[in-house]
């Protein structure tokens, strides 16, 4: 997974932080605390990046790199990419962390998650972070991930670690086709009483899903509660009708449409169950 700059400059190789540093024109300092970094490089990116003229200073090649790096969860390994997408040397949110080894950095994902053009076309980085916070820590809790993060940059960063994991297995398929789904399309309002929990304001929606998941007995919509789980499929309200109940559509995620091919595991994914760190917030 993609880690913060900010408290961990030391793992990232000196060209590669120049890199960053310059076009963010800041310079980041092992004398500086992790949170001064950090706000150091979200201001500068508040300043300095616009997701539209990002993309537009790209040439092809570098566009087509930067999405697909974006689809896999935001780093790859050279040895387990294909040539064609590597082509990220001018691309100044993209460095390469260690030889052979690249990634945007959970700011740049922090940032870009703000912008409509990446969560009205369903990347899971910015769909997670719209989402109210009890539904994360319930999604959290169903997915069974025991960190009990209270920040919600935490949070949302687990969400992603654990869903790329948990999406792996799928190589990018489903049984579901639609890249949108109503809600009432699988469950209709008063046909079943553990969504009922949901649509009446008692449960978080990934809290009924959970319990849901302990009953159902159809194997397509056991499948389908697979795809929420491994944030596949995402909760997204509808616009506001007025006069009408809030209304839901799941939708398809670009990463879970994509086959996960990393399988190169880093030594402090290993770890970070058991650390502190500042690299895993």
């Amino acid at each position: 997974m993609p880690f913060l700059v900010s408290g961990n400059i030391d793992l990232v190789d000196r060209p590669s932080l120049r890199k960053l540093e310059k076009h963010l024109g800041i310079i980041l300092s092992s004398h500086q605390y992790p949170l001064e970094q950090y706000n150091l490089i979200r201001n500068s990116l508040k300043q300095r990046l616009d997701s539209d003229t990002l993309v537009r200073a790209m040439t092809r090649k570098e566009l087509l790199s930067f999405i697909y790096i974006l689809t896999q969860f935001g780093d790859v390994v050279q040895g387990e990419t294909p040539q064609e997408y590597l082509d990220v040397e001018n691309v100044p949110v993209i460095i390469e962390w260690q030889k052979g080894h690249f990634m945007i950095p959970y700011e740049v994902l922090d940032y870009l998650a703000q912008s409509r053009v990446f969560r009205n076309q369903n990347y899971l980085f910015a769909l997670i972070p719209a989402l109210p916070s009890r539904e994360k820590k319930a999604w959290l809790e169903w997915i069974g991930a025991g960190y009990g993060r209270t920040f919600p940059r935490e949070i949302n960063h687990e969400l992603y670690y654990q869903c790329r994991h948990l999406q792996k297995p799928f190589q990018g398929k489903s049984l579901v086709q639609e890249e949108s789904i109503r809600l009432e399309q699988l469950w209709a309002a008063g046909k079943n009483e553990t969504v009922d929990w949901f649509y009446k304001g008692i449960l978080p929606f990934y809290s009924s899903m959970k319990e849901l998941q302990r009953t159902e007995r159809d194997p397509f919509l056991l499948h389908v509660l697979d795809l929420i789980r491994s944030g596949k499929l995402v909760l997204k309200r509808l616009p506001e009708e007025f006069g009408k109940r809030e209304d839901y559509q799941l939708v398809s995620t670009v990463e879970g449409n994509t086959p996960q091919l990393r399988d190169t595991v880093f030594s402090w994914e290993e770890a970070r169950e058991q650390s502190e760190d500042f690299l895993f917030r």
